[in-house]
């Protein structure tokens, strides 16, 4: 099965700013179709917040109708593991994928990230990395 772990700030739901415990802000709806899409491809999708699982998020999620498997969950994961989620993509409003950038690269792209709050654009012209040779396999039995 293949996993797909989305964020909840900034991704399903829009971000600004921490507003309390059981403030949320406006669905960001093209994520919530794409989720819709993938669910109903068979993928298994992973809620990964820091925000405590409350009601009131469950209730925003029936709401909005955003599908999932799980919230902060995951079960998959092998024995003796860390909470972090084996999956095949990570959504994130803050993350910066590493391809094996050198230092100088990989720094200027955080701080850029930090700095402005947005990834740096494709027409930066990212660093060239040859393919892997063989990708690992995350496990998910249903």
């Amino acid at each position: 099965m293949k996993v797909i772990a989305f964020d909840f700030d900034g991704v399903i739901a829009h971000y600004e700013i921490w507003k309390g415990v059981d403030v949320f802000e406006k669905p960001n709806w093209d994520v919530i179709d794409a989720m819709k899409q993938l669910k109903a491809k068979g993928y298994h999708i992973i809620i990964w917040t820091t925000r405590k699982v409350t009601p009131a998020l469950k209730a925003y999620l029936i709401r909005n109708n955003v599908p999932y498997d799980s919230i902060n969950s995951c079960k998959h994961n092998p024995p003796d593991t860390s909470q972090k989620p084996i999956y095949h993509v990570f959504i994130d409003d803050r993350a910066v994928q590493y391809r094996g950038q050198n230092t100088t690269k990989l720094i200027r792209t955080i701080e850029h990230l930090i700095n402005t709050g947005a990834p740096i654009l494709a027409e930066d012209k990212p660093v060239e990395v040859a393919p892997a040779t063989q990708k690992e396999e995350a496990v998910c039995p249903g």
